[in-house]
């Protein structure tokens, strides 16, 4: 008997979505207007939001101080975009030029790792209230100039892929044949390994609690090896019903 047990990682509430393709490398990176910062060292990422990534907002830190160029103009002097400290910006209303979707910046955590082996990072959690409701999170290296930027694109093109560590799949996670079953964790996201663009779905909250409709999962289509040398292959579509 040959058989595989899928779960899933993080899922997404949309079995199939058109994968519209976003230039990154044709993004606008300017920034129109800069306050005066206390640190010699301003960290800056680029959010993205909009399957075509129409609306921008830069992020940048200063110290323990967050600016976010909530309204997209590009300037980041303004009164009520500078917060004291990363978890004050928060209930950050973004709207989309089509009218009907608004991004909401429920969170945001800057972390440092301690060691210095790793650059500084910011982790956003946004809500997407649009035709349909869901919730994403990136995890964006802050770089050193608007040019090194990560991106973090909000409610953009959604593709699946497997589990990566550092952009790199683990050699733990392997799907073999036989009858004891294997595990495949997923993450459904807008990802780029040249732009550090890491946005995926919220799949749960808490340990138990799906954020999915009853009834909406994700759906995967597994190609098997045919037993015999010449022989058909044969598929077989599974329900991502788990999470972790």
């Amino acid at each position: 008997m040959r058989y595989f047990q899928i779960a899933v990682f993080l899922a997404s509430a949309f079995a199939a979505v058109p994968l519209l393709a976003v230039d990154y490398d044709q993004v606008d990176r300017s920034i129109a207007r800069e306050p005066n910062y206390q640190s010699d060292k301003p960290g800056y990422a680029l959010f993205l939001f909009g399957q075509n990534a129409e609306r921008r907002a830069w992020l940048v830190t200063d110290g323990e101080v967050v600016y976010l160029d909530r309204n997209g103009d590009g300037d980041l002097s303004a009164a009520d975009e500078r917060f004291a400290k990363s978890e004050d910006c928060k209930d950050i209303e973004i709207d989309d030029h089509d009218g009907n979707t608004k991004y909401v910046i429920t969170q945001l955590r800057i972390h440092r790792d301690e060691t210095g082996k790793y650059p500084p990072s910011v982790m956003a959690y946004v809500t997407i209230h649009g035709a349909t409701e869901y919730k994403q999170y990136c995890d964006a290296q802050i770089g050193a100039n608007a040019k090194d930027a990560a991106i973090a694109h909000f409610g953009g093109p959604l593709a699946i892929g497997p589990r990566t560590i550092d952009w790199k799949i683990p050699p733990t996670m392997k799907l073999t044949s036989g009858d004891k079953p294997a595990d495949l964790y997923v993450m459904i996201g807008t990802m780029s390994d040249r732009h550090h663009c890491w946005v995926v779905v919220v799949s749960h909250e808490g340990q138990t609690q799906c954020s999915f409709p009853d009834g909406v999962r994700p759906l995967v289509t597994v190609e098997y090896s045919p037993k015999d040398p010449g022989g058909a292959a044969i598929t077989r579509e599974y329900t991502l019903e788990g999470f972790c």
